[in-house]
């Protein structure tokens, strides 16, 4: 084809996506177009009658025709933003979700209550998939804690070691392969911090998931059981075995779940205050739990 400027690349590129039922076109054009050429927004905008080379469409059109296809553009380009860090993601992890930033913020903010800034704390992220929940407690948190991510995927602890280390905090931080608390029980391990988004989707609801997610996305991350509360049975089995005599718990929950985990945690008689928070649409999205 004859060489076309940004600005007509933008065009073409997004018209080719709302052909495909794709939402948020023109943003996710642009995103391709400034991930083909690495360049920042600022320099998108000043230069959008620069000519592209037939290589430059290519990039573009590769990213384009995949997302038309239905795969992540987080999966294309490899990353995904979280707290404001940038985290590498591939098919091996969940893609990391705005809401459960709300729970690294209520986490942090409730420890700094419950213990002092340099006060040595133990921090486990189970399930930790990219490592999203358990980098960004190591790089905001106490500046003593210890971070112990932990996932039943090999692959994805890797993933969570690449993103440790691209954020300067691997030294602060373990991986164990393993089912849930089974590698703290066996290891008689004790924590100060319990941190989890685990799997919560009921398994029919899994089949009515969007495409992109239910195709792309690993099964194991999303599939929670028949009722999506499989693994929260699970874990509360363990919990007097490995919550020290101060500690906090931070859980993500699935829709229409919040009050009915916040009631198991409260009848296990180990916590002075459990409490549901929500996220910016209303819903019960984490349950939080003190022990004191």
């Amino acid at each position: 084809m004859s060489a076309i400027t940004v600005r007509e690349a933008l065009q073409k590129a997004s018209r080719f996506l709302r052909e495909n039922n794709i939402e948020d076109a023109t943003f996710l054009a642009e995103y391709a177009i400034r991930h083909a050429l690495g360049w920042d927004r600022t320099c998108f905008i000043s230069r959008m009658s620069h000519l592209l080379t037939a290589e430059e469409w290519d990039a573009i059109e590769a990213i384009i025709r995949r997302r038309a296809a239905g795969e992540p553009m987080q999966y294309i380009v490899g990353s995904q933003e979280f707290y404001g860090l940038e985290f590498k993601v591939n098919p091996s992890v969940l893609i990391p979700r705005p809401e459960t930033e709300l729970l690294v913020e209520e986490i942090v903010k409730r420890a700094r209550e419950l213990w002092s800034e340099d006060a040595k704390l133990s921090v486990v992220d189970i399930g930790t998939g990219s490592g999203a929940i358990a980098v960004t407690l190591a790089v905001i948190g106490g500046r003593s804690w210890k971070v112990t991510a932990t996932d039943i995927a090999e692959e994805s602890l890797a993933t969570a070691c690449l993103n440790a280390e691209r954020h300067g905090v691997k030294h602060k931080l373990s991986f164990v392969q393993g089912d849930l608390l089974e590698p703290l029980l066996q290891q008689e391990h004790t924590v100060d911090i319990l941190a989890s988004n685990p799997p919560y989707i009921p398994s029919f609801d899994v089949a009515q998931l969007d495409m992109q997610v239910k195709d792309h996305e690993p099964l194991r991350a999303l599939d929670g059981g028949e009722d999506g509360l499989d693994f929260y049975r699970q874990m509360i089995q363990g919990l007097s075995c490995i919550l020290k005599e101060r500690a906090l718990l931070g859980w993500e929950v699935g829709i229409h779940q919040a009050e009915i985990v916040r009631g198991w945690l409260e009848n296990t008689g180990l916590f002075s205050e459990v409490y549901i928070v929500r996220d910016l649409a209303g819903i019960g999205r984490h349950v939080i739990a003190v022990r004191v």
